[in-house]
């Protein structure tokens, strides 16, 4: 039996902010950590050692977070924004109407959910991967984690925003 983890979806776009977000922690941690650190050495023995703590934790964050991207951008797996404008894929806003309730919603699909952004889905959570390939018109049941299944019309596709 295959256990291996799916590879993480990445649109270019995700790719390259992310590494940028590697660049600047990686300036962080060679440049302005041991800055920090040797002006910290200059400062009242009991106000030093406060502040070298510190300096040390932020630093095992920082490494940590380098560790995580790092590993992401090299195991993740590029999608082409531009194939198949009408369907949804990674990076697109899709518009659907919950047809029990008639609410409607616009969902950006990406391939890891951003803190930053509301209303994104993963195109691994089973909104996004029932979404995935569809385009407007299409019917689509999702099973939620809940049991419940939601039948959702998808209303329109968009493309990424170059502009962002």
């Amino acid at each position: 039996m295959d256990t291996e983890t799916p590879r993480p979806l990445l649109t270019a776009e995700e790719h390259q902010s992310y590494l940028e977000e590697l660049n600047r922690l990686r300036e962080v941690r060679d440049r302005d950590l041991p800055r920090l650190l040797r002006d910290a050495r200059t400062f009242v023995a009991s106000d030093a050692a406060e502040e070298v703590i510190q300096i040390h934790e932020d630093q095992a964050v920082v490494n940590g977070r380098i560790a995580q991207l790092t590993e992401l951008l090299r195991s993740a797996s590029i999608v082409a924004d531009d194939e198949a404008p009408h369907l949804v894929s990674l990076g697109r806003s899709v518009e659907v109407e919950y047809v029990g309730s008639g609410k409607v919603v616009a969902y950006r699909i990406a391939g890891i959910p951003s803190g930053t952004r509301t209303r994104t889905v993963s195109a691994r959570s089973p909104i996004g991967a029932a979404l995935l390939g569809r385009s407007a018109g299409d019917l689509v049941a999702v099973a939620l984690p809940s049991g419940r299944v939601e039948r959702l019309r998808v209303l329109s596709v968009q493309l990424p925003d170059p502009a962002r």
